[in-house]
């Protein structure tokens, strides 16, 4: 994808070229063939990203906050209307040069803030990604965008540490792709109809998929249901959005603990550098004095 990111240090910014992945709604097939579909594909909060997704290969994981205010700004949501959807990403993301080639459908202009949500309808126009849809090979959206992503440690509204924002947030494509490793709502939520947007970065998919996090949402499941055993046939179901919830939040939680560690190796290699490079000048100026006698 381009632009990619640049490999800096930890309080440089640039730009970079992210996907987020999010299911298919409202799905209805047209006499003609086609697919006409809604995606609920942004919300604000903080999102955790593998370092290697924002130009950080030696962080595991980082937690970049999306502001409310960036998210659901004119700019950023008209940015997404009127766009290719493709089958898979792009390598170089879409432009002129390629948008013939690698387009299986547009999204439309009418986007709209949905509560938490920006949601755009699209449309499937290719009978070979119309066919996957059918067949169940790809179910999911993925919306290629580029920011400006800005270092700096922050705390969100909900009380969620994060090391990165998002601004000027723009939209280059929507993919259409397989569920695979992403997993979906059933996998967390038990219900394909629940209407949860189960969106996900890379990082919080593989923990959503791992044995770790299903065990995470069997807890949350079981601790919901004996607070609210008393209600009997009236208490609430465990919903897809509680068991992304607990994803999230298990993901962003995990990333301290395993910054520190990742800091400490770093900081013991540059130590361990620095020993090395006395040691070798020690021996340099023991080299010298010895000549001189």
């Amino acid at each position: 994808m381009v632009p990619t990111p640049n490999p800096k240090g930890p309080k440089e910014n640039g730009m970079v070229m992210l996907m987020d992945r999010a299911p298919l709604e409202r799905v209805r097939k047209l006499a003609d063939g086609r697919i006409a579909a809604v995606a609920r594909f942004a919300r604000s909060g903080v999102y955790t990203y593998s370092g290697a997704e924002v130009g950080k290969p030696h962080l595991s994981s980082v937690n970049v906050y999306r502001p409310e205010a960036e998210v659901f700004s004119q700019d950023a949501m008209a940015s997404f209307g009127h766009k290719a959807v493709t089958f898979h990403h792009p390598s170089d993301g879409v432009s002129a040069a390629n948008w013939s080639k690698v387009s299986v459908g547009f999204t439309e202009g009418k986007i709209a803030r949905d509560g938490g949500y920006v949601e755009i309808p699209l449309m499937l126009a290719d009978a070979q990604a119309v066919g996957a849809y059918e067949r169940g090979e790809a179910r999911e959206l993925s919306a290629g965008y580029s920011c400006d992503l800005v270092w700096g440690d922050g705390i969100a509204p909900d009380g969620t540490a994060y090391q990165a924002t998002q601004r000027n947030i723009r939209g280059n494509h929507i993919a259409l792709v397989p569920l695979g490793r992403a997993g979906s709502e059933c996998r967390i939520g038990d219900s394909l109809n629940s209407g949860a947007s189960t969106m996900f970065t890379d990082a919080e998919r593989s923990l959503a998929d791992s044995a770790e996090g299903q065990m995470l949402i069997t807890q949350a499941r079981a601790s919901h249901n004996r607070k609210n055993a008393y209600l009997g046939d009236r208490a609430p179901a465990f919903t897809a959005e509680q068991a992304a919830g607990v994803i999230r939040n298990a993901a962003a939680q995990k990333i301290g603990a395993q910054n520190l560690a990742d800091r400490f190796t770093a900081d013991e290699a540059a130590l361990r550098a620095q020993v090395d490079e006395a040691r070798r000048r020690n021996s340099l100026e023991r080299s010298q004095a010895y000549r001189q006698r």
